[in-house]
């Protein structure tokens, strides 16, 4: 049996989109980082895979149809390369801002002082933290919990903020994602990072009748533009007076129409954490 490895190198805003494609139809799969805005994906293919390999190419074909991505590129690999491990060699760390470490559990690292390790195994679902608006949330996240804060994580995804505001203090978060595959995954890394007895995960949306008025100091929206001004009027509520929510997934372009709809509802911005095409805002609840 003979094994091929399948890359491509997309900008950071589709390693999330492409790396579901590969967890989801080959086997491993692995990140690098090349350059401000490229990231070198892995993945791993029996010869004889050639169904998998077409439903790579289709959605790779569909997602270059908004941005021009990198070439498809096969490998075969030798008799003496494991695939297993062979994916795992390439994978780096990542580190947001000036204190978090994202890092697979196979990775050895020892942690710097102050440094706040989360272990997030890629390809459960999205949220690697090499999306634009999830390093910005976790750049926000990093300056804006406090020890026994009570946190909001509306579209938890791979739970990788949820983990984010535990180790960085939160005492209790409720995680919240309308996809079972999400919540399933979230689950398996709040249980591996030993974090599920913080964590109440829902799976659905706001309004809950398990999210209650003025139960949290802070609040996580990384869903999109449409989904933040849908979600928002129900937020708002659920925040303590002077509480403050992080918004995020909005587009450059979007967001004239994001800013207003919070400050209508009665939001205060704060701050703007732009990268590359997408803002993430950080505003709170007057007191």
């Amino acid at each position: 049996m003979t094994w091929q490895e399948l890359s491509i190198t997309v900008p950071h805003e589709y390693v999330e989109p492409i790396s579901y494609l590969f967890d989801r139809y080959g086997h491993g799969l692995s990140m690098e980082l090349l350059g401000p805005n490229q990231v070198l994906l892995r993945t791993y293919l029996q010869d004889s895979s050639r169904y998998r390999l077409a439903r790579i190419e289709v959605g790779v074909k569909l997602a270059s149809l908004l941005q021009p991505l990198g070439e498809l590129t096969l490998r075969p690999l030798s008799q003496d390369e494991d695939w297993q491990n062979a994916w795992k060699a390439h994978f780096s760390l990542l580190r947001v801002g000036d204190r978090l470490v994202i890092k697979p559990s196979w990775i050895e690292y020892q942690a710097k002082p102050g440094d706040v390790v989360i272990e997030l195994d890629p390809g459960l679902a999205f949220g690697t933290g090499y999306h634009p608006t999830t390093y910005t949330c976790l750049a926000a996240l990093e300056t804006l919990v406090q020890p026994g804060m009570a946190v909001l994580d509306l579209g938890t995804g791979s739970g990788i903020l949820t983990i984010a505001a535990v180790k960085l203090g939160a005492a209790q978060v409720t995680a919240v994602d309308i996809d079972t595959q999400a919540v399933r995954a979230a689950r398996q890394n709040f249980r591996r990072t030993g974090i599920l007895n913080q964590v109440s995960l829902i799976k659905g949306s706001l309004p809950h009748p398990q999210v209650l008025p003025q139960q949290f100091d802070l609040a996580l929206a990384n869903i999109s533009a449409r989904g933040v001004r849908e979600r928002a009027p129900a937020i708002l509520p659920a925040l303590k007076l002077g509480g403050k929510l992080i918004a995020s997934g909005i587009i450059q372009e979007q967001y004239p129409e994001v800013r207003p709809t919070l400050e209508e509802l009665g939001f205060s911005p704060i701050e703007e954490w732009p990268r590359e095409d997408w803002i993430t805002l950080v505003c709170h609840r007057p007191a």
